[in-house]
């Protein structure tokens, strides 16, 4: 099983708010099953460089260290233009770098790591689980 945490997910993490979120990545990580989505990495890197927050910054690079990172595929944007307009007919379009990281882990057969349960619910066959109750 692969899980593939939100950038909400990923934040907490790196604050530390959550510990029982710490502790299921944690053991994620160590089972081989955490990924890091690149489309994450790009919003948390934004997050860093807006901050100016040196510790933060220091995480995110350990982060990166540790984890796999999972590259934007072409598959990956033909199933979020699939997705997107799915969801958009449905009038229940979600954001778009959400609907971005639906179309990787629907690609990678990933659950989402979040608790944005509501907008990824929208996504038909996305796995979905909020590690931080």
């Amino acid at each position: 099983m692969l899980f593939l945490p939100d950038t909400n997910a990923i934040s907490a993490y790196m604050r530390g708010a959550n510990p029982g979120l710490a502790s299921r990545m944690q053991a994620a990580f160590v089972r081989d099953e955490l990924r890091l989505s690149v489309i994450v990495l790009a919003e948390r890197e934004f997050g860093v460089i807006k901050g100016g927050n040196a510790a933060q910054r220091r995480k995110l690079l350990s982060l990166e260290q540790l984890l796999t990172i999972v590259p934007f595929t072409r598959e990956d944007a033909r199933r979020y233009a699939t997705l997107r307009h799915q969801l958009e007919s449905r009038g229940q379009g979600i954001g778009p770098f959400d609907t971005l990281i639906a179309a990787q882990a629907l690609r990678l057969g990933a659950t989402v790591v979040t608790r944005n349960i509501r907008e990824f619910g929208r996504v038909t066959g996305l796995s979905v689980e909020n590690w931080e109750t």
